[in-house]
């Protein structure tokens, strides 16, 4: 995947892209609002719909194409042509994935260094991540999704500054995803491999690999990413869903130290699974020491839930990281199901709600 990114042209310009793609179709102003907002203000969703259908047949043409050039050595070549197969297949998947983004709503991914350079980020990889991932028909990706439209929807709605897409409530379910990921990836490099010991064949099979993989992921990401349009559009002033703050994060990281106790089966598992986390928040240095102090030594807190009430967003992945907490142990222990169902039902779900959580992978 950094081999990918390396490639010229894999990051997409959000402007370059949508005025291209709507400069002839549309009026000054009406562009504008595209480039300003978003398509789906001025573009009908069939219009975009259709776009984003033709965009995929041109990327899948063009990976499956190459794809199968890169398998024809056969034999020893074999070992020179997989890492360009996997670096071009990664080059469109992230090239068509950012477009697709941009077409239904999403702000640019892309930051700007000091000299206003635009770069790639921790943060652009981790969306990145989660688009591969949704491609893959990983089902914790595509709800991570869209609780990143939700945070999106709301910096609009309040007009505060742009904070990253993926901040650290986030983080261990992207980790979780990049898991996915590497697993899928062996699975289809095997499959390349084997394939490509074989002169001729192994380049119907590369190709045939590629395209069995790319389509039918890309058409999975433009579905997930249609269904998150409206949660885009949603520019009410009055959104009730609130900006993360350091006091979420103590919270969360409270909850997390306390899930730990429930259950010493892995300890060390689920300890460096919250260090791990709590180096991604937002927390000066003394409070991050002072929490893995407690973490070490198996201090409890008391945590009111009750400041996740009203945020959707934060309160699903507390129970997200929960549950992650939870089935690093094969099996849940009495006194996890007490807790978890305590704070569910202080955060207002259902016990079938409760079930989903737990079973998600």
């Amino acid at each position: 995947m950094k081999a990918a990114l390396a490639i010229p042209g894999v990051c997409i310009d959000r402007q370059v892209f949508l005025s291209s793609t709507f400069k002839d179709a549309l009026p000054p102003e009406e562009l504008s609002q595209v480039l300003e907002l978003r398509p789906a203000v001025v573009i009908k969703r069939s219009v975009i719909d259709n776009l984003a259908t033709r965009l995929i047949k041109y990327h899948t043409r063009a990976v499956t194409t190459l794809s199968t050039l890169t398998g024809l050595p056969g034999g020893p070549a074999i070992l020179a042509s997989i890492p360009t197969d996997l670096a071009q297949y990664y080059y469109h998947v992230f090239v068509l994935a950012q477009k697709l983004a941009y077409l239904y709503g999403f702000p640019d991914l892309r930051e700007k260094d000091e000299k206003g350079k635009p770069q790639v980020t921790d943060d652009m990889m981790d969306m990145l991540t989660l688009f591969v991932g949704t491609m893959m028909g990983a089902d914790i990706a595509n709800k991570v999704l869209r609780d990143i439209c939700l945070d999106i929807t709301v910096q609009i709605a309040k007009k505060v500054p742009q904070q990253a897409l993926t901040r650290s409530i986030y983080y261990p379910l992207v980790k979780q995803v990049a898991q996915h990921i590497g697993v899928d990836l062996s699975k289809n490099s095997v499959s390349k491999t084997i394939g490509k010991f074989i002169p001729i064949i192994g380049g119907i099979v590369s190709g045939t690999v590629t395209y069995a993989t790319f389509y039918p992921g890309a058409q999975r990401l433009q579905k997930t990413l249609h269904k998150q349009m409206d949660l885009l559009g949603t520019e009410s002033s009055e959104a009730k869903i609130q900006i993360p703050t350091d006091d979420i994060e103590r919270l969360v990281v409270k909850a997390l130290i306390n899930m730990s106790l429930m259950n010493e089966r892995d300890k060390e598992k689920k300890q460096n699974f919250i260090l791990q986390y709590l180096q991604h928040t937002t927390l000066i240095d003394t409070e991050k020491k002072s929490f893995a102090e407690a973490l070490r030594e198996g201090h409890a807190f008391k945590v009111d839930f009750r400041e996740f009430k009203d945020d959707p967003v934060c309160s699903t992945q507390l129970m997200r990281l929960l549950t992650e907490i939870i089935n690093m142990s094969n099996k849940i222990s009495i006194n996890e199901k007490i807790y978890l169902h305590k704070i569910a039902r202080e955060l207002g779900y259902s016990t079938s709600d409760l079930e989903e959580f737990l079973q998600e992978k």
